[in-house]
């Protein structure tokens, strides 16, 4: 169990404690890895490649992690607002 000083659910839970710098290569990491890359693949592998099917898959669903990350760290919680006021 956590010690009561050493934070608490809504700091575990509602801040991630990212900088903006941060937040936008993620943003740039999640639009590349989830719609460009794999759309670049489907084009190449023209559906005759399972290899390559494949890895589309796997890097579209690592970008698809990213985007709902990016999204629940984006979220203005009324927690990510008191956290990222008094930090």
């Amino acid at each position: 169990m956590r010690p009561i000083r050493g934070g608490s659910f809504n700091t575990w839970e509602f801040f991630h404690g990212k900088s903006r710098l941060f937040l936008r290569q993620v943003k740039w990491g999640f639009l590349l890895l989830a719609f460009a890359i794999p759309l670049l693949v489907l084009l190449t592998a023209a559906g005759s490649n399972a290899v390559l099917a494949l890895t589309g898959f796997v890097v579209q669903f690592l970008g698809l992690q990213g985007e709902r990350w990016y999204f629940f760290a984006e979220a203005n919680h009324p927690q990510n607002l008191y956290y990222q006021a008094i930090s």
